[in-house]
């Protein structure tokens, strides 16, 4: 009990860790528009302006400055219906079913963004119930000042870095990789197929570390191409971005290689089970610092010793053995490359087994 409240916590504090400074901006934006709503405008309760600083803000990165757009337009939509069916049909029963329908039609066919389509329908509920429309306006300025908030915070003030989010998610992803070779090392040791099983499903089912990652790399070059101050790091970010998407691969052959290793005998899987945990002893100390050449360096070198010890391709004869060999082969060809290493040169380092290849130094520029 007090190890699972101790892990439960741990995994708490992380989690407000990389949520604190986004929670602390949106804290700060929805302040800053309902004093603008409250002072400039003379609005005396202007809920909508902090409500949409802060759904503007709680979004992505990446998104946040596109959700404050969307965000305005599902107003605008929402309160221009609505003023058009009560001037068609007046204060009528029908008017709220008709108003939501055709302003979330509306929303819908300029964009499917359920923050619009959301926006769009309660801007026409609360034009309705204010029957006088008064309300809703007031709805849309307040909207308008929250939006620009938002929008000056991740433009000018707090732009994100589209580096850090990328670096962020391929760490992530790199350790999800290395404890997956870590735990089928275990299992061939203990010879245990369900352990086994539960590696390779860890890859496999429980992509979220990838997901997350192909998110960064879409919201990173958002960021690099949306955000004037970030403007200057496009080429970095795209150099990152697609070493990042050779995790895929890494991924895909990190799974080969374990349902490979389980299709051996006996004697051949207490062989692997060294081999699997050292390539994820390179990949989980790639995981500590994905940027650092020297780490870049120290990961290639250890995996060319994990698979360096399996000598000569098998014959023919011993298929399953040859497909294991072709396997890990594979993962130190694809960690290989994602440290920058170039197929041809990667490739003939792991056949050889001898000269470790330089490792070039990562995009700084």
């Amino acid at each position: 009990m007090f190890r699972w409240g101790r892990d439960a916590w741990s995994r708490a504090r992380r989690r407000m860790g990389a949520q604190g400074w986004q929670v602390l901006q949106t804290a700060l934006a929805a302040t800053v528009a309902w004093v603008i709503a409250v002072h400039v405008a003379g609005h005396p309760r202007p809920f909508f302006a902090p409500i949409s600083a802060m759904v503007a803000l709680t979004a992505a990165r990446g998104e946040r400055g596109t959700t404050a757009v969307r965000l305005v337009l599902g107003v605008v939509v929402g309160i221009v219906v609505a003023d058009l069916v009560l001037f068609v049909l007046g204060s009528t029963l029908w008017a709220m079913p008709i108003s939501v329908f055709l302003a979330m039609m509306t929303a819908a066919a300029l964009h499917s963004a359920r923050t619009m389509l959301m926006q769009a329908a309660s801007s026409a509920v609360l034009t309705l119930v204010f029957a006088s429309g008064a309300a809703g306006w007031q709805r849309l300025v307040d909207a308008l000042i929250g939006a620009g908030v938002a929008l000056v915070v991740v433009q000018l003030i707090f732009p994100p870095d589209p580096v850090r989010l990328l670096r962020r998610s391929v760490k992530a992803a790199l350790a999800e990789l290395a404890s997956g070779l870590d735990a089928a090392a275990r299992a061939l040791e203990d010879d245990d197929e369900d352990a086994a099983r539960q590696a390779q499903e860890h890859l496999w089912e429980d992509s979220d570390q990838l997901s997350a990652l192909a998110q960064a790399r879409l919201f990173s070059r958002r960021i690099a191409q949306r955000v004037p101050l970030r403007r200057s790091l496009r080429e970095r970010v795209s150099s990152e971005g697609e070493s990042a998407r050779l995790l895929n691969l890494l991924n895909a052959s990190c799974i080969l290689l374990i349902r490979a290793a389980f299709a051996l005998s006996d004697g051949e899987r207490e062989r692997f089970a060294p081999v699997l945990r050292g390539l994820g002893e390179a990949i989980g100390g790639l995981a500590d610092d994905p940027a650092d050449q020297a780490c870049r360096q120290a990961a290639s070198e250890r995996a060319l010793d994990a698979v360096r010890p399996l000598g000569e391709t098998p014959p023919a004869s011993h298929p399953f053995l040859a497909t294991a060999v072709m396997a890990a082969r594979m993962v130190a060809v694809d960690l290989l490359m994602f440290t920058g290493s170039d197929p041809s040169g990667a490739l003939a380092a792991v056949r050889s087994g001898k000269d470790d290849p330089a490792v070039p130094p990562p995009p700084t520029g």
